[in-house]
This record gives C-alpha cells, structure tokens and sequence, in this order.
C-alpha cells in the first residue's frame, strides 16, 4: 500500500514541468562526472572478497520552469553507473546502473524556499536470491526540502521516504520502505567559487528479513570559470550501510573520488544558481540499494 502511494505521488508530480512546457525554462545546468572507490566491509562470504573497489561515471541535467508565479517547478534527469561494484571472481555480473527522475514544485519565500520533490529511478540490485544474480527494480521517493540563504551561504535540509515499487516480489535483498533525513550547506568564497558538505542517513527495511541502515557524506569544491558557462569541480565521498538481522550484523564503508564538469546555460554564477536556480536535488543511495543483498544474504545461516 505504501509503495503504490508513493508510486502514485511521484508519477503526479513528475507530470508537473509537462503543465509548465508552454514557457521556455528559465535556467538549467548540465553535469558530467567519473570517479573511483575503497571499499572495507565486514562481510563473512566464506572465502574471497565480496566487493571491489568501485569505478563510476553518470550525468545529470537539472531545469527550471516557470509555473504560476512565485511557484516554479525544477525537472531533473539523471544516470550513473557504477562499475566494479562486486568481486568478478566470485559474481556473474559486477556493474550497477541506475537511472531517472525527479521533479520539485518549489515556492520561494524571503530568504529561502520551500519545496516538495518526487522522484522515480530503477537501479540494477545484487542479490543471490535472483535467478540471474542480479535485477532491475523500480523505486519512488517524496520528500521536503527547504533552502535558507544569505550573503555567503545556502543551507539545505530535507527529509523523505523511500520503496521499491516493482522488481523485488519478497524476496531477500532488496531495500524497501525507507525513510531519510538529509542536510547541507554551501560556502562561497566567491561569486563563482564555492565549498559545499551534504551528508544524510537512512532508515529501512529489507524485502524479506532484517533492518537496514546508512550514512553519507560528501565534500566538493566547485570553481566556473571567468566569462564561461562552464564549472570544474572535485568532490570526496564517504558511505556506510550496515544489514542486521536475527542472526548476524554486516557492513561496508565505501571512500569515493571523483571529477567534473558543469555548463550552465545561462551563465548565471554559481551563487546565483544556488539561490535562484534549479539547484535542489534528492538522493538516489545507489550503492546501498544495489549491494544490499550480498550485505543481507551473508548474515543468514
């Protein structure tokens, strides 16, 4: 029941920036990125390694569309994969894509904004309880986010809930029926140069049995470059999720690097486009959703 209400919530808001195609949007911002990881786990597989160290590459693009004034609606498209997610030598298939969207309705107030955003992605899950080793599954998130800004910060906070809503059919791992809380904040050193921390945790369950929980947190330095639409940036990541069940507790922790490049269209400045532009986002948990399984199977007898 939960999973199709959040189904139903998302397909609606995401139907929003159809409503707001008759204008032009207003700004947008196009990403590209590579990165790779460490992964340490905990993780009792009777021999060998049960993770690799990870290799990734995605995009993104986020708009903005004119709704009915002050309210706007943000429209974002995105796609990652992850490489090099399990160990090739004790696993078929060792790569996870996950790809979708999201769409915010936001209303700007003095200082800050408001919004609610919804969210529909499918990710490719580990888990030995699939026939092939691995599936695509479908998930919706809703959550509530809002930005406070000033001369030289933006703050976020946001919180939400998360399930699978096809794909899984109860079987052990796959994450569903989660929720989690999330905040940031942005300096700017410069008009075009900036410093950024984001860093959440979450809750949920396993499909079939057992708990499951998580933290992030990511540093970036972003720089655009002088009489440019286009920006540099670098960021550190860092993720723990642990599986518990009756029987056993396991965990991974995961260091990632990467690069990139952001164009934005209309050469807005980057603190610009915090506070003004389609800079909102929602969390995808990629790693945690896709290696769950292997976390959950390894804990049972």
């Amino acid at each position: 029941m939960k999973s199709t209400l959040l189904a139903t919530v998302a397909l609606g808001a995401l139907a929003l920036p159809l409503t707001a195609y008759a204008s032009a949007p207003d700004t947008g911002m196009v990403q590209v990125n590579m990165g790779f990881g460490w992964v340490d786990d905990n993780v009792n597989t009777g021999g060998g390694d049960a993770f690799d160290d990870p290799f990734n590459y995605g995009g993104r693009t986020q708009w903005l569309f004119p709704l009915s004034k002050p309210i706007v609606v943000q429209g974002d498209l995105f796609i990652d994969q992850m490489n090099s997610v399990l160990d090739n030598n004790a696993w078929p298939q060792t790569d996870s894509t996950l790809f979708g969207a999201t769409a915010h309705l936001i209303h700007p107030m003095e200082n800050s904004r408001i919004g609610v955003a919804a969210s529909l992605f499918n990710v490719d899950v580990f888990s030995p309880a699939f026939a092939s080793g691995d599936a695509g599954v479908d998930y919706a998130l809703v959550a509530l986010e809002w930005q406070f800004f000033t001369d030289q910060w933006t703050l976020l906070a946001q919180g939400g809930l998360f399930s699978d809503i096809d794909g899984c059919d109860a079987l052990p791992g796959c994450m569903t029926d989660g929720f989690y809380l999330r905040a940031g904040a942005t300096y700017f050193l410069s008009k075009n140069t900036d410093i950024a921390f984001d860093g959440n945790v979450f809750f949920a369950d396993d499909e079939f049995f057992g708990n499951v929980e998580g933290q992030t947190a990511r540093l970036e330095v972003e720089h655009k470059f002088d009489s440019s639409s286009f920006s540099a940036f670098a960021g550190i990541s860092y993720e723990h999720e642990q599986v518990d069940t009756f029987f056993a507790t396991a965990d991974e922790n995961t260091v990632t690097v990467d690069l990139g490049f952001r164009a934005y269209i209309d050469q807005m400045t980057l603190f610009d486009f915090s506070q003004d532009g389609p800079s909102l986002n929602t969390p995808t948990f990629h790693r945690a959703i896709a290696s769950e399984g292997i976390l959950e199977i390894s804990t049972l007898p």
